[in-house]
């Protein structure tokens, strides 16, 4: 009989080696692996803080380029600075060559005085049409005070005169602008002189005529009946009354002096006589009769001009 020995189960203790060593490897690529995780994290972390290190330094570079280009603009904007100042320079040239004639174009001003000297006839007409001018000027200013003393004279002879004779005219307009009564200047001036006189007696008794109407009104509120009495008048045409009345020639005259002299006394019984005798309507032949109440009077000009005193009424 035969005795089988069992065998010892190699396979199985083979397989246990096996799943022993199986196991022991998976932990060793499992360890690997992880290192291998471990040393891919260390080096994109490296590689992203040397992403960074290298965008700051690219940034910087940047910042360097920009501000070295800005710094290349203003000196470019520096250089536009003084190309403008030179331009302005050239401007300033040709605007001086501009205002010379054609012909000077080329020459300089010593060049222009050597010329004028060389042919005297030039200079002297150049010389003769400033003095012209200058002349001009002076004429037109002495013509421009010469008017405000014939506005000044027309107001102060109608306050002497509201109808003077023709001849006064002809006396005022000579003694002012010191030309002949025939010229055509002297004749322009004297259909300006009775054109003044006209609207001043005009507009004078328009306002008298309508200070009666309202004063009759007054009368007629205070039943007040019969003709004009002497107090009445004198109440309601004051002194006031005449300032307002006679406001337009009266701005021509010194009215400290004429009321010293005792004229403005006068221009107020004037325009009370005028207030009488339009009481009954328009009587324009008896207004024109009380130039005889102040043909005489001295009437002070603002200037002291005493030309509308002199003349002869």
């Amino acid at each position: 009989m035969t005795t089988k020995r069992k065998l010892p189960n190699k396979s199985s203790d083979d397989n246990q080696e096996m799943e022993v060593e199986g196991g022991s490897k998976r932990k060793q690529i499992t360890k690997k692996r992880r290192d291998i995780d471990i040393e891919k994290a260390n080096q994109l972390m490296k590689k992203s803080k040397n992403s960074n290190k290298e965008a700051a330094e690219s940034a910087d570079k940047e910042v360097i380029v920009v501000n070295e280009k800005r710094s290349n603009d203003d000196d470019d904007d520096d250089d536009d600075d003084d190309d403008d100042d030179d331009n302005d320079d050239d401007d300033e040239s040709k605007t001086e060559d501009h205002k010379k004639p054609e012909v000077f174009q080329s020459k300089s001003n010593l060049e222009i005085v050597a010329w004028l000297v060389d042919h005297p006839e030039i200079l002297r007409l150049a010389l003769e049409m400033n003095n012209t001018d200058v002349a001009i000027s002076s004429s037109s200013k002495i013509t421009d005070d010469k008017i405000r003393l014939w506005d000044e004279s027309v107001k102060c002879l109608f306050l002497r005169a509201r109808s003077p004779r023709g001849e006064v005219f002809d006396e005022l307009i000579t003694k002012i602008f010191k030309i002949k009564i025939h010229s055509n200047e002297a004749k322009s001036y004297l259909e300006k002189t009775r054109k003044f006189f006209i609207d001043f007696r005009n507009k004078f008794n328009q306002i008298i005529l309508t200070s009666v109407e309202e004063f009759k009104e007054i009368r007629k509120n205070r039943a007040s009946t019969g003709s004009l009495s002497q107090k009445e008048l004198i109440d309601y045409v004051d002194e006031e009354f005449v300032q307002k009345i006679l406001s337009r020639q009266l701005v021509a005259v010194n009215i400290s002096e004429l009321t010293r002299n005792g004229g403005f006394n006068t221009l107020v019984d004037f325009v009370r006589e005028t207030f009488k005798v339009s009481w009954n309507g328009k009587n324009l032949s008896a207004v024109k009769e009380l130039d005889n109440m102040t043909k005489k009077l001295t009437i002070p000009s603002r200037s002291g001009n005493k030309i509308v005193d002199s003349l002869s009424l």
